[in-house]
């Protein structure tokens, strides 16, 4: 009951918004047509030589120029969008198959951006994915998975064994390594998943990622983590680089928080990568709960404003869709909420906030709308997150609005209506 008035209060308040702007269509119209239609004034000039009349014809044109209205922005297109919705469309929490009839419940109410699928799905899998979409109030949904290929694999028994990263930096070119993941991208996507969680693009310094990584050699990592990325690309899946900073010095992050050498260390080889991915701009960027001394303040970065606003976004000049690692890890559970880490990684800079299971979406999404509504999150994040989100999902903000009138009974006008 309460997930259907949130929704009939998001439908009725879009409609609201949406019908203004029509009013305010319709009379910029009626303007245009009154001024097109209007008698202009006749000049007669007197008989004179064909070469002289036209020069001696000076009077000024009194035609009005016709009215012009300015298409809206994409901020301002969201703005339409209910708060309680934008909020939701930051959501992304894990699930395993038998979760995704109450994802479409979420979805359907617009407090969905996506799932991330672990467990070892079965062949009905495809079927359950296209009735969670089928549901979504705000067009398709994100549908994530591991794939890195090794020992990170949750569909190998319905598509193909991926080898290792290591064992693909070994035995395979670069254009070779692109192939793979494509053809692999390819395959999970008959499945219906649009993200693959890969490349890892740490670098194996011999403490916990081991052959999930491509080498410990910075610009082989980069390399081979960029023709994985671009070959998921090729299949028509996002891909996605983790674990910003660097998890190749830091112990298990399911197990505990762990911590890094200084900032200055990572610089000189785990953090180059990164540095290079926020170059390029056109990949996902996962953020691990990993304390960097000197830098987080103790906190992991998924919860830092300085490891993510600052540095990944400020100094590295990253603007693209930063996503937290699972929330169900020890590194964050043992310590904080789910909601509130959340809200402590929205106001870091984070885009999509990885919750550890379906359950903890409502709460969520009432704690991040309490946040905006007294003022201790900026509502102007929020809705640049959600731009993020539905751009990453291939939905044009102001386009979309328009494919959601039908949904909310309004006919016509820019932006939506």
């Amino acid at each position: 009951m309460r997930r259907q008035s949130i929704l009939t209060a998001a439908v009725l308040g879009v409609l609201g918004l949406f019908l203004v702007a029509c009013g305010a269509t319709a009379e910029t119209s009626a303007s245009v047509q009154t001024e097109s239609t209007a008698p202009q004034p006749t000049m007669v000039a007197p008989a004179e030589p064909a070469d002289t009349a036209a020069a001696q014809i000076t009077t000024t044109s009194t035609t009005t120029p016709p009215t012009t209205t300015s298409l809206p922005t994409a901020a301002e297109c969201a703005a339409a969008i209910p708060l309680d919705v934008r909020i939701g469309q930051l959501m992304f929490p894990l699930a395993i198959q038998s979760d995704l009839a109450a994802a479409g419940e979420l979805a359907a109410a617009g407090h969905l951006g996506g799932i991330v699928l672990i467990g070892n799905p079965t062949a009905a899998i495809t079927a359950d994915i296209a009735a969670l979409q089928a549901l979504s109030l705000l067009g398709p949904l994100i549908v994530a998975v591991d794939e890195e290929g090794g020992r990170v694999q949750r569909l190998d028994a319905l598509t193909s064994v991926v080898p290792s990263a290591r064992t693909v930096a070994a035995d395979l070119t670069l254009n070779e390594a692109r192939a793979l993941a494509r053809d692999h991208a390819a395959a999970i996507g008959q499945l219906g998943f649009t993200m693959n969680l890969a490349p890892v693009a740490d670098l194996d310094n011999g403490v916990f990622i081991g052959n999930r990584s491509f080498g410990a050699d910075a610009d082989t990592v980069t390399d081979f983590a960029f023709a994985t990325a671009d070959g998921i690309t090729d299949a028509g899946l996002v891909p996605v680089i983790k674990h910003f900073p660097g998890h190749g010095r830091g112990s298990d992050s399911h197990t505990g928080l762990p911590t890094l050498p200084g900032l200055d260390v990572l610089r000189g080889d785990d953090l180059v990568p990164f540095v290079r991915a926020a170059e390029r701009g056109d990949i996902p960027i996962m953020i691990g709960h990993l304390v960097v001394p000197g830098l987080t303040d103790g906190k992991p970065a998924t919860l830092s404003p300085a490891a993510i606003n600052g540095l990944l976004r400020g100094e590295l000049g990253f603007d693209g869709l930063v996503m937290t690692d699972a929330f169900n890890m020890d590194a964050i559970s043992a310590t904080t909420s789910n909601p509130d880490a959340a809200e402590q990684s929205l106001a870091a800079g984070v885009d999509l906030v990885m919750l550890g299971g379906i359950g903890e979406v409502d709460a969520t999404v009432a704690q991040i709308v309490e946040a905006v509504e007294t003022g201790s999150l900026d509502e102007a994040t929020i809705t640049e997150s959600f731009l993020r989100v539905l751009d990453t999902r291939g939905l044009t903000m102001c386009a979309f609005a328009e494919d959601l009138r039908p949904k909310i009974g309004c006919e016509s006008g820019v932006g939506g209506c």
